[in-house]
C-alpha cells in the first residue's frame, strides 16, 4: 500500500498498475494489498473526522465494501486495478481535503459535468430538460475543469447530461478524459442506449470509466417511461461491457408508481444478476420536463427505501449501493454548494447541486476571463450562492433530513432571493412560488413528521439519538453493523 501511495505521488502511473495487477493475480498478494488498502482507508476517516457519529458511520460503509470489491475482484479484475488505484488516490485526497478544510476551504469530493445536454431520448418529467438540441463543452473547456477540480482535492469525476455518449461517439470525449486521468474515477450516468463495442473497447481500455446505466424498476416500467425496448438495450450493453471488462451499475430514480418494486428483494437481486456492481439511488425531482410533484415518493416510501438499502448493506448483498437522500447520515447532511460537490451544465453555469436548477456563474467566462473569479476554486470559496448554501447546510443538525430542497424548501428560497442566482435551464414555472412549491413544503412538513419518528440505523444514529457519546466498540458489534 505504501508502495502504491508513492508510486502515485511520483507520478508513475505504470509503475502502479504493473504492481496492482500483479498483485490481484495472486490470492496471498491480493489480500495483503485490499487489507492495506482498508487499513489506509480507515487511518484516513480517523485522522480527518473530528465527529465520532460520522466516524462510526463511515466505519461501517466502508466494512459493507468488501463483498462489493471481492466480487469485483472476481468478475472484472481490470476493473478492480482501476479502483483499487482509485481507492488510493481516495485516500490520499483525504488528507488534501482536511489541510483545505483547516485553512477554511470548502473541500468537493466529487463534481458533476455536463460534456453535453443533449439526448437521443425524450423520457417524461426528464430532470434536465434534454432533448435532441442542447449545448455541448468542449473538450478543451472539459479538461481544464478536471484539471481545476483535481487541484481543489476532488477524486471522482461525474459525468452526466444529457447523454454523454453522444459525445464518446462524437470525439471520444470520455475515454480521452478518463486516459488523462487514469488515477481518477469517471462515474457516467447514461441510458445506455448508445453503447456499443467500440465504446465498451475504448472505456474498457482505460479501466477507470465506470457506467451507472438508468433502469426505471424492471422491464415494465423502464419501457413505460424511456421507451419500448429501451430496457433490452440496457441488458445487451450491460453484456457488451461485461465482456470488455468494464464495472457497471445502475441508476434508479424512485417515484410513487415504482417505489414499492424498487424495494423489493427481486429487483436487487435482478440488478445483480445483470452484472450492476454498484447502484444509486434518486427521489423523482419536479424539475425539468413537464414536471408532476404528485409522482414524489411519500414519506412512508422514503422511510421504506432507507430502511431497504440499510437492510441489502447489512446483509453484505455483493454490490455497492448509495441513496442521495437518505444517505445524509454518511456525508454530515448536504453535500451541495461546494461543500463537497458541485455541478457544471454543458453551457458552462456553475449550480450548487444537479437537483437545484439555479446558475450562479458560468466556467467558460472564468477560463476565458470574462469573470471576476479568477479560477473554480476561487469561485467556490467566494460566489455568494455557494457561500449561502454552506450557510444554510450550517443550520441542519438533523442528517436525516439534509436536503436544502426538498427537506428545507424555505431556506432555499431565502438562498434564491439572496441574490447572484438566476434560473437555469430546467427551472420550471411554481418552482419557487407556485403550485411545486406548495407540494415541495408539504413533503418537507410530511419527511420531518416522520424523521423524528424514523429508527436509527447506522452505528453513528445511535449516538446521535442518546445524545451521551457513550457507544463503545462492543455496543457497536451488538448493532451487527460493525462488520
Amino acid at each position: 500500500m505504501a508502495a502504491i501511495g508513492s508510486a502515485i505521488r511520483a507520478g508513475l502511473p505504470g509503475t502502479i498498475a504493473g504492481a496492482v495487477s500483479f498483485a490481484l493475480r495472486v490470492p496471498l498478494l491480493r489480500d495483503c494489498l485490499l487489507r492495506g488498502l482498508f487499513r489506509s482507508l480507515d487511518r484516513a476517516y480517523a485522522a480527518t473526522t473530528e465527529d465520532r457519529a460520522l466516524l462510526l458511520n463511515d466505519r461501517w460503509w466502508a466494512s459493507t465494501l468488501v463483498p462489493f470489491i471481492e466480487r469485483l475482484v472476481a468478475e472484472r479484475p481490470a476493473a478492480a486495478k482501476a479502483v483499487v488505484r482509485f481507492i488510493a488516490t481516495w485516500v490520499m485526497d483525504m488528507y488534501r481535503r482536511e489541510e483545505r478544510r483547516k485553512v477554511g476551504k470548502a473541500n468537493p469530493v466529487t463534481i458533476v459535468i455536463e460534456p453535453t445536454d443533449r439526448c437521443n431520448l425524450k423520457c417524461p418529467g426528464c430532470y434536465a430538460k434534454s432533448g435532441r438540441d442542447g449545448s455541448d463543452m468542449s473538450f478543451e473547456h472539459l479538461h481544464r475543469v478536471v484539471e481545476e477540480a483535481i487541484g481543489m482535492g476532488v477524486t471522482l469525476i461525474t459525468v452526466s447530461g444529457g447523454e454523454p455518449f453522444l459525445r464518446e461517439h462524437q470525439d471520444q470525449t470520455i475515454s480521452r478524459l478518463a486516459r488523462k486521468f487514469p488515477d481518477r474515477g469517471f462515474l457516467v450516468y447514461t441510458n445506455g442506449t448508445l453503447i456499443d463495442e467500440d465504446i465498451a473497447r475504448s472505456i474498457g481500455e482505460t479501466g477507470n470509466v465506470f457506467p451507472a446505466i438508468s433502469v426505471e424498476g424492471f422491464e415494465t416500467q423502464t419501457d413505460a417511461r424511456r421507451g419500448s425496448g429501451t430496457y433490452s438495450k440496457t441488458r445487451r450493453a450491460r453484456e457488451i461491457l461485461a465482456r470488455h471488462g468494464v464495472m457497471t451499475g445502475f441508476s434508479a430514480t424512485v417515484t410513487r408508481e415504482n417505489a414499492d418494486g424498487i424495494c423489493s428483494d427481486e429487483f436487487i437481486e435482478q440488478r445483480i444478476a445483470e452484472g450492476d456492481l454498484f447502484g444509486w439511488f434518486f427521489l423523482l425531482q419536479p424539475i425539468g420536463r413537464s414536471p408532476r410533484p404528485d409522482l414524489m415518493v411519500t414519506s412512508e416510501q422514503r422511510a421504506k427505501l432507507r430502511e431497504t438499502i440499510y437492510r441489502w448493506r447489512d446483509q453484505r448483498k455483493p454490490i455497492l449501493l448509495g441513496d442521495f437522500w437518505n444517505d445524509g447520515p454518511l456525508v454530515d447532511g448536504c453535500i451541495a454548494g461546494g461543500r463537497h460537490y458541485l455541478h457544471i451544465y454543458a453551457n458552462g453555469d456553475i449550480s450548487p447541486c444537479v437537483f437545484s436548477p439555479v446558475a450562479g456563474g458560468n466556467i467558460i467566462d472564468i477560463i476565458e476571463g470574462r469573470s471576476e473569479y479568477k479560477s473554480l476554486d476561487e469561485f467556490v470559496q467566494k460566489n455568494p450562492v455557494f457561500r449561502a448554501f454552506r450557510e444554510e447546510q450550517s443550520r441542519i443538525s438533523d442528517r436525516r433530513r439534509p436536503c436544502l430542497l426538498m427537506d428545507h424548501p424555505d431556506a432555499f428560497r431565502r438562498i434564491y432571493q439572496r441574490g447572484g442566482c438566476r434560473p437555469a435551464k430546467n427551472m420550471p414555472g411554481g418552482y419557487l412560488d407556485g403550485h411545486i412549491a406548495h407540494h415541495l413544503d408539504e413533503t418537507a412538513e410530511s419527511w420531518k413528521r416522520m424523521a423524528e419518528r424514523l429508527r436509527p440505523l447506522m452505528p453513528g444514529e445511535f449516538l446521535q439519538q442518546d445524545g451521551s457519546g457513550k457507544v463503545s466498540e462492543a455496543d457497536v458489534a451488538k448493532m451487527s453493523v460493525a462488520g
